[in-house]
């Protein structure tokens, strides 16, 4: 019996396995630079990690290496950034969809909070994600990035339409500081977690997380407004 194998109809253009290796170098050099400019950014802050100490601690000899295969500081801080924000939108939109019609408001308010402690809870222990969120929360170069990225916030803002609607007639302004407040708990309670459980060694609790979290802003966001003279 002939078992030759037959030649490929189409052989491979010369030189392109060595294209295809490296490119998935650069790209795994790339996803190391990333990552650890994240735990850098998480341990540290943004204002006190140079594009010097992401390079060396990433173990690269060249010192334009974070430029070459990432680009200028703010493309370095989207990227990260992006790269936790597609997940967390498609659980997002799952939530949000799911609970459309809900008269329970919590449903509402989960869509908001559990997709990002649900992430929180696939990235092992240690990690360096919300941490990092919460630095660049605070960072007036990069904090509108976090409110409004394009991928999370047509989703967010249903959500919190949908809350709204239980407790019709807040003023805007009370409206958008309660946003903000759950905002700020969200993320730092969700940092602190995190820090705790890297220092510690034990993986916080992500479903405790989320489930206190949720009970939490649906108090907030429909607190009753006392009548004002």
């Amino acid at each position: 019996m002939h078992t030759d194998t037959p030649a490929h109809p189409f052989p491979a253009e010369p030189g392109a396995p060595r294209r295809a290796t490296r490119g998935g170098q650069a790209e795994a050099t790339r996803e190391l630079l990333l990552r650890t400019a994240e735990r850098l950014f998480a341990e540290r802050g943004l204002a006190q990690v140079s594009n010097r100490q992401i390079v060396e601690a990433a173990g690269q000899a060249n010192n334009s290496a974070l430029t070459y295969h990432v680009g200028t500081r703010a493309d370095l801080i989207r990227a990260l950034t992006r790269s936790h924000a597609e997940p967390i939108a498609r659980r997002t939109r799952q939530m949000v969809e799911r609970a459309r019609g809900s008269t329970d408001p919590r449903d509402h308010v989960a869509g908001l909070v559990l997709p990002y402690t649900e992430h929180l809870a696939g990235m092992g222990n240690p990690s360096w994600c919300a941490r990092f969120t919460a630095q660049i929360s605070t960072d007036p170069a990069f904090s509108g990035d976090v409110r409004s990225d394009p991928l999370l916030a047509p989703y967010f803002e249903e959500g919190l339409d949908a809350v709204s609607a239980f407790l019709p007639g807040l003023p805007p302004p009370e409206a958008a500081l309660r946003d903000q407040t759950m905002r700020l708990a969200v993320i730092h309670t969700c940092a602190e977690q995190e820090r705790t459980a890297a220092r510690t060694g034990v993986p916080a609790d992500w479903d405790l997380v989320g489930e206190a979290l949720t009970d939490a802003v649906t108090g907030l966001l429909l607190a009753p407004r006392p009548q004002r003279p």
